[in-house]
């Protein structure tokens, strides 16, 4: 079966995982390409990238490729591009129309594309909107590969060289910007409070430029200051470390086991949700003895590991809809 993305140069959001696992489904991983990327270049080309890997590996998740207009000069975007702050609505407002939010999410961001996340949750977390913030409530994670937190000196120097013309989006780049600067403390004293755990990694190799080769991210900046996050260097220049060859990659690897996490702890805050919203309707109404043995089977059942905590919450959910009717 061949899967490729559709081809649209205007901002998109673009479903990786088949449809059919929606109701199991427990987390939305969101990929956020960087500045000169697209949907169809930054992770891979081909009919199956390591996004397509991700969704065969966790059916439990959905993965989607998020797209925008990220040209870094004027020779090659139409018109002078966007900053950072104006960017963010369109994309927040792509998310939302396609159901994110509605579960727990994560990102995976390559460049630019950690700025353009942590600019939306700021702006999500801010807006005295509901439906726009339940995209900074809902996330529960954040990858970065190879975001230049403070800035990056080849977007400086793209920005100090005449013909090079760059766009409003590469200016947002250049080194030691205080926009980068406020934001990343933003990202610090935030990230924590929202429940949001961070990961990251960090090109070694130096990109091959006209002007030379050069280290486009350095260790600096890319280290996102969040404690307990060790930024790990990776055996691969700024393009390719978004594009692991196979499997056992170790940006592969590493995302995979993220996912995995995240995957668990959203299942754990499911059950723990409906364990208490069950515990909070029996304390609420005096069951019958018949009914109280049903329930006490059910948790004898679990403790001898027959059956999930999920499982359990979902068959005395069942139990007290057929004896009362009703459903919390």
């Amino acid at each position: 079966m061949t899967r490729s993305f559709p081809r649209d140069p205007s901002s998109r959001l673009v479903r990786i995982s088949p449809p059919g696992n929606d109701a199991s489904a427990t987390l939305d991983v969101v990929f956020v390409h960087g500045l000169g990327g697209s949907i169809d270049t930054t992770w891979g080309a081909g009919e199956s990238t390591w996004l397509h890997w991700l969704s065969d590996d966790h059916p439990g998740a959905v993965i989607w490729s998020l797209g925008y207009p990220a040209a870094a000069t004027k020779w090659t975007d139409r018109g002078s591009g966007m900053s950072l702050p104006d960017r963010v609505p369109t994309l927040i407002d792509r998310l939302r129309d396609n159901g994110i939010g509605s579960r727990k999410v994560a990102f995976v961001c390559h460049s630019l594309g950690g700025l353009i996340v942590k600019q939306m949750l700021r702006h999500a977390e801010g807006v005295q909107l509901l439906d726009i913030q339940t995209i900074s409530t809902s996330t529960m994670g954040v990858a970065f590969l190879a975001t230049p937190h403070s800035g990056s000196t080849l977007a400086t120097f793209i920005g100090t060289v005449g013909p090079a013309r760059p766009t409003l989006t590469t200016l947002s780049l250049r080194a030691h910007c205080s926009h980068l600067e406020e934001l990343g403390n933003w990202y610090r004293q935030n990230a924590g409070a929202l429940g949001i755990q961070t990961v990251a990694y960090r090109e070694t190799r130096k990109t091959r430029r006209w002007f030379g080769a050069v280290l486009v991210v350095n260790p600096t900046s890319a280290n996102p200051g969040i404690t307990d996050c060790v930024t790990t260097p990776i055996d691969a220049d700024h393009s390719s470390i978004a594009k692991p060859q196979d499997r056992d990659a170790d940006v592969y690897l590493g995302i995979s086991r993220f996912i995995t996490r995240l995957q668990d702890r959203a299942a754990s805050e499911q059950d723990a949700k409906a364990e208490s919203g069950l515990n909070s309707l029996e304390s609420a109404i005096t069951p019958p003895a018949d009914l109280v043995e049903k329930i006490r089977e059910i948790d004898a059942m679990k403790d001898m590991g027959l059956i999930t905590s999920g499982e359990v919450a979902e068959v005395r959910t069942g139990i007290l809809y057929k004896h009362y009717g009703i459903l919390q």
